[in-house]
């Protein structure tokens, strides 16, 4: 028997999942991690040996895959399930607790000698046999848009990323070569959503989705002859679309799409790998937004190579453009990355941090603190979102329904955006 619990989406605390476990007995417990709330993931642990004495413990994620011992380090934890999970983490419940130290892709803890054990790297999946969510064990009527308030689920056709950006923990999950999945076994599963949970709404979810046109295309074709009625979003980057492209994934039902434009200044673009220019930058987004469709930005803040000035430019940039929402990061050196790499070599890590997210800065760059990131951050959320257009951009999105939770957060937002620079 299986159990699948999302258990921030269902608002389970911490009593709650135990009480769970303790009925349920569980030969294995598996949950995610991230480097933000590594600390507290880890304490998932305790709680479930405490209720379930026998149970086997593993932990996966970005974080744990790139820095296993640290999970290890913890003794409620008995395995760390590296990179991609699936097929691994399927292995290991087959295997019923009798083989499970020789499986390939995870660390563990000799229960005689207290060391350190990495098992050989396991293959990644082939395309044709990623599985979809299951998203039969789970609650789906708690998955709901933003703003608007519908019910949505996600779709992940690739996996893969084969660009070399220094910041980007997706190539360490699941490899830099692109695996997609055959397009009629992705039309089959939206097709499935929304019959069994009556849903019109989709995340279509890779680190880039247009990577591929051939395939991009070849999706929107299938969405289109099939005349499925849905309506979806997407990751893109702005060197990867064109107005053919974006034409037809309008047609098949793209509505939004989001770009990582990460910066306004084309020295710090190049330092971080990302292979795009300011200039790739403006043509995408204007492209998008006279095609109808809404544009979402994406931004990192105190990345290798910024200055006061180059911060500058990433906003006035985002002013600049037709961009419906944006997101201003601070950026992190999440370990696996080269920017980890990059930051510890260089003693860039404020007060020698390892746990951080990218709302707040960790990084004191030659000649630019961690503070003063933080500080624009904040000054750049208030400069974007404070002009009436863009407020209105965002109400314009939203259901009536929502637009009580909309105000409700508006002052929360201003009073942390109240900081001068």
């Amino acid at each position: 028997m299986l159990k699948v619990v999302d258990c921030p989406a269902v608002k389970w605390d911490q009593k709650r999942l135990e009480t769970e476990i303790r009925t349920f007995q569980p030969h294995f417990a598996f949950w995610n991690t991230a480097t933000p709330t590594f600390k507290s993931d880890l304490r998932l642990g305790a709680i479930v040996k405490a209720a379930s004495p026998n149970a086997l413990t593993g932990v996966m994620g970005t974080h744990v895959s790139a820095l296993p011992e640290e999970a290890l380090g913890h003794p409620c934890v008995d395995m760390v399930i590296q990179r991609e999970p699936e097929g691994t983490i399927r292995e290991i419940c087959e295997e019923n607790l009798r083989a499970w130290k020789d499986i390939p892709g995870i660390a563990y803890r000799d229960s005689r000698s207290h060391g350190f054990c990495q098992n050989p790297a396991r293959e990644f999946l082939q395309p044709e046999v990623i599985p979809a969510p299951a998203w039969r064990h789970m609650d789906t009527d708690v998955y709901r848009l933003p703003l608007k308030g519908s019910k949505f689920l996600i779709v992940a056709p690739i996996r893969g990323c084969p660009f070399p950006c220094s910041f980007c923990t997706g190539p360490l999950y699941y490899g830099r070569k692109l695996r997609k999945r055959p397009v009629v076994n992705v039309v089959d599963e939206i097709r499935h959503n929304m019959k069994q949970y009556q849903v019109k709404n989709f995340f279509i979810w890779a680190d880039t989705f247009t990577a591929d046109r051939a395939y991009v295309k070849s999706f929107s074709r299938e969405i289109i002859e099939n005349r499925l009625s849905i309506r979806w979003t997407c990751n893109s980057r702005v060197d990867t679309i064109d107005r053919e492209i974006l034409t037809i994934m309008k047609e098949a039902g793209l509505w939004m799409i989001s770009f990582g434009l990460e910066s306004g200044n084309d020295n710090v673009l190049k330092e971080t790998g990302k292979g795009i220019s300011v200039s790739d930058s403006r043509k995408a987004i204007w492209l998008a937004h006279s095609l109808g469709l809404k544009t979402s930005g994406h931004f990192v803040l105190g990345l290798p190579g910024e200055t006061e000035k180059s911060m500058e430019e990433t906003l006035s940039l985002a002013l600049e453009l037709p961009l419906d929402t944006a997101q201003f990061y601070a950026a992190s050196p999440f370990p696996g990355t080269r920017l980890y790499e990059q930051a510890t070599k260089s003693g860039w890590l404020q007060g020698g941090a390892c746990l951080f997210s990218q709302d707040q800065a960790v990084l004191n760059l030659p000649g630019l603190a961690a503070e003063k990131v933080d500080h624009f951050r904040r000054f750049a959320y208030r400069k974007f979102y404070g002009r009436p257009k863009a407020f209105w951009n965002v109400v314009s999105m939203a259901r009536p329904a929502a637009l009580g939770a909309i105000l409700k957060n508006l002052k929360q937002f201003s009073l942390w955006t109240n900081l001068r620079v």
